[in-house]
């Protein structure tokens, strides 16, 4: 048969002839928050699919979630704006009929398939087994394809029962389900078998697809897949990938997705809602985040975020909108205000200490969250308190983190430290660092990138840097410059806290006191060196000064060629020269401010000067999520069979007051048994090492 040039297929699609050129502002700004007032939707719905479906490629993974939320908004609106519906129409039959159709005419209707593909190949393409090319974002997503698969079959679900679609579109969609279920696209003992952002990702369409169509090939095979992976995660009471951005709302949707489909939701409550709880905790009212081996920056500009806050999140990271999608789901399902009010966190920032918010925060708290204000439901500021946070709650009990706090309403102070040391498949170790410390809307220190401390073989990915990328202890051969770690590239006597360093779960302890100060402890054995154990205490108070107490005891391993002290990352200062400095103390202002934060913060770091310590800056490079920043460090030489100790101290101040000016507030001590005291202003912290700890005014 002589292949149809896309004109005449267009017609025989069914699709009326239009202006030679669309009319651009039908097709842009898609999807909108509503239809209502739309003149001609007849001509929206003509022009929209044929534009989509003239496309050569479109995400199969992450370009449908858009389109989902529009179906989620359509649906919470009590379905009243008909012309969405519509518009949910054009894209499906655009996107998945008109697209199998080109393929057909094409000869490669049987190549195109909507969940995901086992067959062998890479992120561009994949083989099918005739030996054919199967294009991502062509013919299918490829791998990762499966991610928009839910979006795919819930968009299609309200379709038909909303009588959107004729016969002969649905005898379509059941045949691209079919024979993307069969084994031509998915082996499903191949892939991921266990719980991580593949697997669930793909999981909630297959879940879907063998709900909607029971008969399809490979329906049982589907369902032992689908029970492999969520037992893994039942089994072990969780899932481990703790890079929260941008693989945790992947994950997640996917677990409800499958959890929907599969009728678990309600019976599997208390393991659905240990895992959301446990993410709750990743969540503060500051208007700032950081997170392990993910930079988190947030936006400055929120017109976009108030004019679309389904789809643009207060958040500048990847599908911004997908973390706040995630915990409507939850809070909606639920009815749990505290997810809510996570939701409000991602999506809009938050709110300030006074409630107060401008009219265009409102009026976009409105359009997100209309569902709940219709129905009298409040977003509550969760419980919280100084504790070691918990993997697997239920049941292993692993202790992963460690949250300094006194509650996470809006301003009050919060750090967290990771403690995990089992490698993630997607992350390096980061096992012993701070990665947020935030207060009165302003973040102080840097979160690790993506590619920073992560590798391809021995070269470091994403332009970032090793181990002196965390806020941490660091020990380093001195024939290098400290702070500067070879990392993989070292020989045996630079030692590496990856695969190495064991954390000590007996040590780790958090608490409040009466006044509200938190206190936090952890320890790691073989840190830098066999034998050497490196313990790490620390006081949260409540002004937000965070003082931090080092112990290192020093392996025979390491004789004495090494040095070793604290690591701490403070913005960049434009035009602020790095290098050796006499001072003692380090100043820079904040990463990230909340929007609601007027009055710019910073941050002065005083470390204790013990003798023969060196203090200085370097410049870092820095991975593609992370702002540019200065590791700030103090060292000095260490010896075997020692204990060294070294003391920081960490003061957040408005930057209308000199750092040099707070840092000359601090004093600090630290004697030869342990016991370390450091005083700003009239607040005197006191820390030994059996645990003891005090916060006097």
């Amino acid at each position: 048969m002589k292949k149809l040039n896309g004109w005449l297929l267009l017609c025989c699609l069914g699709l009326p002839l239009a202006k030679s050129v669309a009319d651009e502002t039908i097709l842009t700004g898609h999807p909108r928050h509503d239809y209502l007032k739309v003149p001609d939707i007849d001509q929206m719905e003509n022009e929209l699919r044929r534009s989509l479906g003239a496309l050569e490629r479109y995400s199969f993974s992450r370009g449908w979630w858009k389109w989902d939320r529009l179906r989620q908004r359509y649906v919470d609106g009590g379905r009243r704006d008909e012309n969405a519906i519509r518009i949910l129409r054009a894209v499906f039959r655009a996107l998945i009929l008109d697209w199998h159709a080109r393929c057909e005419q094409r000869g490669e209707g049987d190549l195109f398939y909507i969940f995901f593909t086992t067959n062998s190949g890479n992120k561009v393409q994949r083989e099918a087994s005739d030996g054919r090319t199967l294009k991502r974002d062509h013919h299918g997503g490829g791998y990762h394809g499966g991610w928009g698969g839910a979006s795919r079959m819930r968009i299609y679900e309200e379709l038909v029962q909303q009588d959107m679609l004729n016969e002969a579109d649905q005898a379509r969609m059941k045949k691209i389900v079919h024979q993307s279920l069969s084994r031509t696209f998915i082996n499903f003992k191949s892939g991921s078998q266990h719980a991580d952002n593949h697997s669930f990702g793909n999981g909630g369409g297959v879940a879907l697809g063998i709900k909607m169509f029971p008969n399809v090939p490979q329906a049982k095979e589907a369902r032992a897949w689908l029970d492999r992976i969520w037992d893994h995660m039942a089994d072990f009471g969780d899932w481990t990938e703790w890079n929260y951005y941008p693989y945790g709302p992947i994950f997640l949707h996917g677990l409800v997705d499958i959890a929907e489909a599969t009728g678990r939701l309600e019976l599997e409550r208390g393991l659905i809602d240990s895992l959301g709880r446990r993410c709750l905790q990743f969540a503060h009212g500051n208007g700032v985040r950081g997170g392990p081996n993910c930079g988190i920056r947030q936006r400055t500009d929120f017109s976009a975020v108030y004019a679309d806050p389904w789809n643009v999140g207060y958040y500048d990271v990847e599908t911004s909108g997908r973390d706040a999608h995630f915990w409507y789901r939850m809070a909606q399902h639920y009815k749990n205000p505290e997810y809510l009010w996570a939701a409000e966190q991602v999506a809009l920032g938050g709110r300030p200490p006074d409630g107060q918010v401008p009219p265009a925060y409102q009026a976009a708290y409105n359009k997100r969250f209309a569902w709940f204000l219709e129905r009298g439901i409040e977003p509550k500021v969760p419980r919280m308190h100084a504790k070691v946070g918990l993997l697997s709650e239920l049941k292993k009990k692993v202790k992963e983190r460690i949250y300094l706090n006194n509650g996470v309403d809006a301003g009050k102070p919060i750090a967290a430290f990771f403690l995990y040391d089992k490698k993630d498949s997607h992350l390096d170790n980061v096992s012993g660092f701070l990665y947020d410390y935030s207060y009165n809307g302003a973040k102080f220190l840097h979160s690790s990138g993506k590619y920073n401390n992560v590798y391809s073989g021995t070269d470091i990915r994403g332009g970032g840097s090793g181990n002196e990328s965390l806020d941490a202890l660091l020990v380093v051969d001195k024939r290098h410059q400290f702070p500067v770690h070879p990392d993989r590239k070292g020989d045996k006597r630079d030692y590496r806290r990856m695969y190495m360093a064991k954390h000590l779960p007996d040590l780790a302890h958090a608490e409040n006191n009466d006044t509200g100060d938190a206190y936090g402890q952890f320890g790691f054995a073989d840190y830098f060196g066999p034998e050497s154990r490196w313990i790490r205490m620390t006081v949260l108070t409540v002004e937000g000064y965070l003082v931090v107490a080092d112990e290192y005891q020093v392996g025979e391993a390491l004789g004495q060629s090494y040095h070793a002290g604290p690591v701490w990352h403070l913005a960049r200062v434009e035009g602020r020269k790095p290098g050796r400095q006499n001072k003692n103390w380090f100043g820079a202002p904040a990463f990230a401010q909340a929007w609601w934060q007027k009055e710019k913060m910073g941050v002065a770091v005083v470390v204790h000067d013990h003798r023969e310590m060196v203090f200085g800056t370097i410049n870092q490079s820095c991975s593609q999520d992370l702002d540019l920043n200065t590791s700030a460090y103090a060292y000095r030489p260490v010896e075997a069979g020692r204990t060294e100790r070294f003391f920081s101290v960490l003061v957040p101040h408005k930057l209308s007051a000199p750092s040099g000016s707070v840092a000359r507030g601090v004093t600090t001590a630290v004697s030869k048994r342990g016991r370390f005291v450091a005083s700003v202003g009239d607040v005197t912290v006191k820390m030994d090492r059996k645990g003891n700890w005090s916060v006097s005014r």
